[in-house]
């Protein structure tokens, strides 16, 4: 069964008998390590600088990397034998194919191994990069092409063509981001023409790699030549990889049109409807071909000069320099200002309508750093923070999704959601502390039910509420039984989004439009250059 199930995931990604697939523990990011680890790049980090130092040039491998990627296909490149050069963004948001183009021709002649290793979708922003257009340039230079897939990988076609002008090498995904996919190992399918371990030991000596071992000597151990065998050192995957092949099979079944039709037809719709609003900034090309991610920042309003005033003098001088960005204070009045922390935001969905959110940079620092416009300046400022233990100082924003099974109610709710707390997240402030260590904003639920109970603002089925009573109640039986007893008004069972959404709004209300800038008593950090409100 273990064979069927990997002879069935290599079909579906259009693998073939020059190609090898390697299930790998944690993910897209033991994929991309093992890699490395095959191709004798991978080194302990202690020991990197002494080995790079007995490496001739025409040894090491240049490795390319684009704008978009995750950090899992970024920082382990850096740490490893190999000499990685960032390819940066175009005029228009994607990866620079002239600028690629260019270093190719820098190192046309110098007789070392090429390899590119580029996120093929944005986990940040969704768009999608041209996988093909990227491989047929790269082997037109005698270089290797590799993607990682792991953000879009459930919803796309996969097809590896390796020996092609425009197939892949080597891709990387997750299927625990599959529907039904959770508990199932990275994967690296790659052809073994970058498998660099033939005449040595595999990367993992062990159990299951070897065809004979005496106790005389190292030397005269045999080790299996095929390269699925050799690198599956150990106990078997075996319900992890059965499991991943039948979240394949799901993929497969749904139809790759179905997908990537539902899901074009969400994010349309998305942009089409939060894109007008003033307080809602899209992150990334919102021309571009994207899959359903939307990554966004909620600015907050203000109704006076107040917090143009206490603006620093480094923000003022960097608007009157012209410089776009995060702090821009042209408008007064009711007008956009700092922005809400993107990890607010997402406990906002969270507690006030139970939407799971993403807050933060994603794993994605260096893209994040273009998406906001993070000079070099304020690059080391935040950086001087978080070394001295302030991780809350890191700008970033919140990230949705919207996959093809999510349903039209679910889709409607969500995009409703975000309307809401564009226009009043930030009265929300009053009731959360911000704990700048961490970065995390926890609610504080006795004095909103305080709020509520003062005023009796119906609070039904609001999860906060509904949190609260589950704690003091016996069983679950109880709890559900209430549950359902106060969803009901004249016998009739109400919609529970719009009843998420007419709580929140009726809390809203009783709430200052404009709380105070909250005090932060970190005396040793200067809290100025915050990019966002708090």
């Amino acid at each position: 069964m273990v064979h069927e199930a990997s002879d069935y995931i290599k079909k579906c990604l259009g693998g073939g008998p020059d190609d090898a697939l390697l299930f790998c523990g944690s993910g897209t990011t033991s994929a991309i390590k093992r890699l490395q680890e095959v191709m004798g790049i991978a080194v302990p980090s202690i020991l990197r600088e002494r080995v790079m130092k007995t490496l001739s040039n025409e040894e090491k491998w240049i490795v390319f990397v684009g704008p978009f990627e995750h950090h899992s296909n970024l920082l382990s490149w850096r740490q490893s034998l190999a000499e990685v050069v960032e390819i940066g963004l175009d005029e228009n948001g994607l990866l620079d194919m002239e600028a690629l183009r260019l270093k190719l021709e820098c190192y046309k002649y110098a007789q070392r191994p090429i390899l590119g290793s580029f996120s093929a979708c944005s986990n940040v922003t969704g768009i999608y990069a041209d996988t093909r257009a990227i491989a047929q340039l790269l082997h037109q230079y005698g270089g290797f092409a590799c993607f990682d897939f792991a953000a879009c990988g459930p919803y796309v076609e996969i097809d590896m063509r390796s020996g092609e002008m425009d197939g892949y090498d080597a891709i990387f995904l997750s299927p625990h981001k599959f529907l039904g996919g959770p508990g199932t190992p990275g994967i690296l399918l790659m052809s073994k023409a970058l498998y660099q371990l033939s005449s040595s030991a595999p990367s993992t000596c062990g159990g299951g790699t070897v065809a004979y071992v005496n106790g005389f000597s190292e030397k005269d151990t045999l080790y299996y030549e095929d390269v699925e065998e050799r690198e599956n050192a150990g106990t078997p995957q075996i319900i992890q990889t059965i499991r991943a092949a039948l979240a394949f099979w799901v993929k497969e079944y749904v139809g790759y049109e179905v997908i990537e039709r539902q899901e074009n037809l969400y994010i349309q719709k998305a942009l089409k409807r939060l894109l007008p609003n003033k307080n809602i900034q899209v992150l990334g090309n919102t021309s571009a071909k994207r899959q359903a991610i939307l990554s966004f920042i909620v600015y907050s309003t203000s109704n006076s000069d107040v917090l143009k005033n206490c603006c620093d003098k480094y923000t003022r001088e960097k608007v009157s320099e012209g410089e776009e960005g995060l702090y821009m204070w042209r408008e007064t009045g009711n007008s956009r200002d700092k922005p809400l922390h993107g990890p607010f935001v997402a406990a906002l969905l969270n507690d006030l309508f139970g939407i799971q959110a993403r807050g933060g940079c994603a794993c994605a620092g260096p893209y994040g750093h273009s998406l906001l416009k993070v000079g070099e300046g304020d690059s080391h400022a935040y950086r001087s923070a978080i070394k001295t233990g302030y991780l809350g100082v890191k700008p970033g924003w919140t990230r949705i999704s919207f996959p093809y099974y999510m349903s039209n109610d679910e889709f409607e709710f969500i995009l409703a959601a975000l309307e809401f707390i564009a226009t009043y997240g930030q009265r929300f402030l009053t009731f959360y502390d911000f704990n700048l260590r961490t970065g995390s904003w926890t609610a504080r639920k006795k004095a909103l039910l305080c709020l509520v109970k003062k005023n009796n603002c119906n609070v039904h089925v609001l999860p906060l509420e509904n949190h609260l009573k589950a704690m003091k109640m016996e069983s679950e039986e109880e709890f559900q039984k209430c549950n359902n007893e106060e969803s009901k008004h004249d016998g009739i069972v109400v919609n529970k989004f719009a009843l998420y959404l007419e709580t929140a709004l009726d809390i809203a209300h009783f709430l200052p439009k404009f709380p105070p800038q909250r005090r932060l008593l970190e005396e040793e950090l200067d809290l100025n250059f915050l990019h966002f409100r708090v």
